[in-house]
């Protein structure tokens, strides 16, 4: 009786717990509400200020209104004037008789009743269907236009390759017998059309007994040398012909070739490029596709970089794969009791002594499809000898496996003579989901030696120690703080007495008896790390097949929603693989690498991402993670990965994706198991393309904030290359820096050189949700130029610190006057920062709070480039550099030209460079640089080449309309150089005419004539210019100074949001 009510109260405690908890979460739903009416009241007081600008709007199209009603009054009666001029024309009318007006009548009725049909809308069983997707063969014509060269590239790939510092030779391996003439002249022409030619074929007719097989030889051999054609007298077998053909090869790199196959034109060039560019490697292996009789291609295979467990699944390398001939020497030839598969024995053997194995990811192969070949099912004898030479593979490794055939992958399942202990790690709040586990799992496995380690709340622990109906089976961990998975993940680890962990979610569930065997049996290989397996959702479709990263959101499963018996993509749901991470929901380990590789960590990833960062561990640690397929779970309680968490439980910053780009970039931005031509072919929860770059570090350190950094492209041009500077700046400075544009450009290698991570993506800037997701969990956000109006938006919605950078000048009236948008944009903006005071004042009247300025600084460009000497009867020259368009005057400067005397054209040389932005404006500067001797045109230049332009230029010029810098006066002044140029900008603002430069009205060609002409003659000024220019940018535009201010706006941003914050929640409250 005391037992029971003992057992009523503790349930009547869980039962109040659960209403505190129920209060709580009111508490928080009731506080939200409150920041989204302030964020409504924000809302509504940007639509009050546009009232104004609205009703005058209004009152205007009133009066439109009233006029064109006027008119058409007017309109009207001369109309009926009209109408009754011509009846007095018209002749009398004859009347119908009876019968023709019935007959009318009924016409009419007619096309009354088909025109009514034709306006009623279809019912939706008779509209027609959507469109649906295109066929997949017309998706892969659309991915190859894009991917693969075309003539112009195929003939550069040619001088390339004619360039290279070493040519190794590749040998083809081409095995021959009775193969029709339309297949060898058209494998043939493949080769001859390589834009790589240091090749040959070794070809072995093995006693072909049809006679065109050898005249075909006989043609294309004394057409090109380079074929090498040895003809048996019998045949051999593949294994033994293609000895013989490896015999007569004398590259330094070999490849085998079927004889009914083709080879892309730039095959051998890829392979070429790679063996130079990765030394160190032994094999290479590429993409491949398939095509019918007809040469149509289809059926892309895309592969992953190098992956032990899919070799064991099936020969996944196959063609085009290269290898070293060292290291076919050292293996040995191809081996005849494995005939049909051996270039799978062959593979396996050669990968056990590679040094490196590199993939090459262009498709390079193209496997024709016919009845008699392997791509077609005319080979079904493969199979066993197929399963033979993984067997040996298996025996050789050490590692004793009864080898099953499964429909279309092999199983190498490892053999276990003593079970180790097993403990199943359970971290949950769930009264429902524990009793069910209790209840369930001990009747869900055969497994004998194994136990349940519970981890929960104390109220709940004592309940269910009650409940569990095998005490010794059971063991509870009591955890009462705040919900932290990888804490109670860790916990549970230590109090285990098993040598294999099992970290369990507590709604999945396994119709398997023997799960927990086949979800340990790869721990038996040391080189594994983990394993999980596949977990379904309750329709039976892929939820988890190993999780994916380098997509949008940083991770994403593969094969999702894929049916859960799917043999797509060559088996690849049904395939042992290696992964780049796994699940937690249900995830295997050994206890001791569990500890050694540091756990779970319950800092920096206490629920989302920690089962990434516990594998991003094991994978540093050089194991493996490993996704079997052959335990099925289900996976009843969310659709995300992981663990779902309620909101209340859980710290509402929550910071672990910054913190996977802060240790883990590299893992986390590139995915060596599904790249990215696997990614866009085959990944659809987020089909856009996006592309992402980072590097790992050694460890993490507190950072002073997380700042993410919007650029609109990664062009040379000032803006882009201005926030690279200060992103490199601030993470100099202790900040943690990541930047996204949703264009990729050069500037993407100085990010990447500086250890920033970069995402490419073009949804930045459309205001789709995955970035707010994404750029919720910085600490800034800052956008660069006028573009950057989306991310403002999404940023103040979504209530992120922002700070919007913009570069624009005058040029923004024009979008300001027709985009209510970038106006609704500027009027939220937390802080808006404009170069100099012009530009501010564009923007001021769209915003209620301040505009502020602060004037570019550059790094000191002065220890990149040496001086130079000058002569003294050189011609002065004069340098316009800047991309080709209305806005930087490089007409203005032509018809300054044109005033010039001709002794001073004489004394004067000038040079306009830069990207041909308006074609119309490059032809005029071309024709104009044809007529003349002292004028010339270049195309735009890198930063580090334009450098040493200004250094090499007597004096700068500027002719723009609108600037607010620019940078290219700055490094002018940096390097000493006098300046002409027109005033606008920070430049002008800053310095002082006649002392630091002198400067024009933006448009005046006369007064642009009349300084061209000061500067030539007068030596004076140009000294005395040069002497005060360093001195005007140490003074105005140093970098440091420039980026110590930015960054007191960016702490600025931070804490005014916080303020703002603290603000509403007072008031909420």
């Amino acid at each position: 009786m005391a037992e029971r009510d003992k057992f009523a109260f503790e349930a009547r405690k869980v039962w109040m717990q659960s209403l505190l908890e129920d209060r709580w979460k009111v508490q928080r739903i009731m506080e939200e509400q409150g920041r989204i009416m302030a964020k409504m009241e924000a809302a509504t007081n940007a639509l009050r200020r546009d009232r104004a600008k609205a009703q005058l709007v209004m009152e205007a199209q009133a009066e439109q209104l009233k006029t064109w009603a006027a008119r058409s009054a007017q309109l009207q009666t001369q109309r009926d004037a009209l109408k009754k001029e011509l009846r007095e024309l018209k002749a009398p009318r004859i009347r119908r008789s009876t019968a023709e007006r019935i007959s009318r009548e009924a016409a009419r009725m007619r096309r009354r009743i088909q025109r009514f049909w034709r306006s009623a809308p279809e019912s939706p069983a008779l509209a027609p269907p959507l469109p649906s997707p295109p066929p997949p063969e017309d998706r892969y014509s659309a991915w190859i236009a894009k991917h693969e060269p075309d003539k112009i590239a195929l003939e550069e790939q040619r001088q390339k390759a004619s360039q290279f510092s070493w040519r190794p030779k590749i040998s083809l391996l081409i095995p021959v017998h009775n193969t029709p003439r339309n297949f060898l002249d058209k494998l043939f022409a493949s080769l001859a059309a390589q834009t790589y030619d240091n090749w040959e074929a070794c070809i072995v007719d093995s006693g072909s007994g049809r006679p065109e097989t050898a005249k075909i030889l006989k043609q294309w051999g004394e057409k090109d040398r380079r074929l090498r054609i040895e003809r048996l007298s019998a045949n051999l077998g593949v294994s033994e012909n293609s000895n013989r053909a490896l015999a007569m090869a004398t590259g330094e790199l070999l490849a085998c070739v079927d004889h009914d196959d083709l080879l892309a034109p730039f095959a051998l060039f890829e392979i070429a490029r790679a063996i130079i560019e990765s030394p160190q490697a032994d094999i290479f292996y590429s993409d491949e596709d398939r095509c019918t009789i007809e040469g149509k291609r289809h059926s892309p295979f895309f592969k992953p970089e190098w992956n032990p467990e899919l070799l064991l699944s099936s020969m996944y390398l196959g063609h085009l794969t290269a290898y070293r001939r060292e290291l076919v020497e050292r293996v040995g030839g191809f081996r005849k009791e494995f005939e049909l598969s051996q270039d799978y024995d062959f593979a396996l053997r050669a990968t056990e002594r590679a040094k490196a194995i590199r993939h090459v990811p262009h498709v390079l192969y193209h496997w024709r499809e016919h009845p008699a070949s392997g791509s077609g099912g005319g080979k079904p004898e493969a199979r066993k000898t197929n399963l033979a030479a993984l067997s040996a593979a298996l025996e050789r490794r050490g590692l004793p496996a009864e080898i099953i055939e499964y429909p279309t992958a092999n199983r190498a399942r490892l053999k276990i003579s003593d079970w180790p202990k097993v403990s199943i790690v359970i971290p949950t709040d769930s009264a429902e989901r524990a009793q069910l586990c209790i209840e369930q799992l001990p009747r869900m496995t055969s497994y004998r030696d194994c136990e349940i380690v519970i981890v929960t709340n104390s109220a709940l622990a004592k309940v269910l120690e009650v409940a569990a109906p095998n005490e010794p089976f059971f063991r509870f961990v009591h955890y009462d703080k705040p919900f932290n998975f990888s804490e109670k993940c860790n916990l549970g680890a230590v109090a285990a007495a098993g040598v294999r962990l099992i970290f369990f979610n507590d709604d999945v569930e396994s119709g398997q008896c023997d799960w927990i065997e086949n979800l340990i049996e790869p721990l038996e290989n040391p080189e594994v790390g983990a394993v999980a397996p596949k977990l379904l959702y309750a329709t039976g479709k892929i939820q988890h097949a190993g999780l994916v990263t380098g997509v949008r959101g940083l991770v994403g499963t593969v094969c999702h929603q894929w049916p859960g018996d799917s043999t797509d993509y060559i088996n690849f749901a049904q395939s042992m693989r290696t992964v780049s991470a796994l699940s937690a929901a249900c995830l295997a380990m050994r206890r001791e690498d569990f500890f050694r590789v540091g756990e779970f960590d319950a800092v920096n990833t206490p629920v989302a991402h920690s089962d990434l960062d516990l594998c991003f561990k094991i994978r540093e640690a050089g194991m493996r993670c490993v996704y079997t397929p052959f335990v099925s779970m289900k996976h009843r309680g969310h659709a995300s990965i992981g663990v779902v968490v309620e909101a209340d439980q859980i710290s509402p910053r929550n910071k672990s994706s910054v913190f996977l780009l802060k240790r883990w970039a590299g893992y986390t931005c590139h995915d060596p198991y599904f790249p990215a031509n696997m990614r866009d072919w085959l990944y659809v929860d987020s089909p856009t393309p996006i592309e992402m770059w980072g590097r790992n570090a050694p460890a993490t350190t507190v950072s002073k904030a997380d700042v993410l950094f919007v650029s609109h492209d990664l062009s040379w041009s000032g803006a882009p290359l201005i926030l690279f500077q200060i992103a490199k700046w601030c993470k100099e400075a202790g900040f943690f820096v990541t930047a996204m544009s949703p264009k990729d450009g050069p500037l993407r290698e100085k990010f990447r050189e500086a250890g920033i991570p970069l995402v490419v993506d073009p949804l930045v800037v459309t205001g789709h949700p995955s970035f707010t997701a994404f750029a919720q969990e910085f600490d800034c956000v800052i956008a660069s130029t006028i573009f950057g109006a989306p991310v403002i938006r999404a940023a103040g919605s979504a209530d992120i610190p922002h700070l919007w950078w913009i570069h624009e000048g005058r040029v923004a009236e024009h979008y300001l006057s027709k985009d209510s948008a970038l106006r609704e944009a500027l009027a939220m903006a937390d802080l808006i920062v404009t170069p100099d005071t012009r530009s501010s004042q564009v923007y001021q009247p769209f915003s209620d709070r301040p505009v502020r300025v602060l004037s570019y600084g550059i790094p000191d460009p002065s220890a990149k480039v040496q001086p130079a000497p000058r002569s003294e009867t050189k011609p002065i020259e004069f340098l316009l550099l800047g991309t080709i368009e209305n806005r930087k005057g490089q007409q203005l400067l032509l018809e300054a030209l044109r005033k010039l005397s001709d002794d001073v054209l004489q004394k004067t040389r000038f040079r306009i460079v830069g990207r041909a932005h308006d074609p119309a404006i490059t032809e005029e500067i071309k024709r104009a640089g044809q007529k003349s001797s002292y004028l010339s045109y270049e195309d735009g230049v890198s930063p580090d080449a334009a450098l040493a332009l200004i250094r090499d230029t007597d004096v700068m010029l500027c002719a723009s309309w609108d600037e607010t810098g620019p940078l290219i006066l700055m490094e002018a002044l940096a390097l000493g150089k006098p300046i002409l140029s027109s005033n606008v900008g920070a430049v002008a603002e800053y310095l002082s005419p006649e002392a630091e430069g002198l400067f024009f009205s933006p448009g005046d060609a006369d007064a642009l004539a009349r300084g061209i002409v000061r500067m030539a003659l007068e030596p004076e000024l140009r000294d005395r210019l040069s002497r005060n220019a360093r001195r005007s940018y140490e003074k105005y535009f140093s970098f440091e100074n420039f980026a110590e201010n930015f960054v007191n706006l960016l702490m600025e941003a931070i804490s005014s949001r916080k303020e703002r914050r603290a603000t509403d929640k007072a008031r909420a409250a």
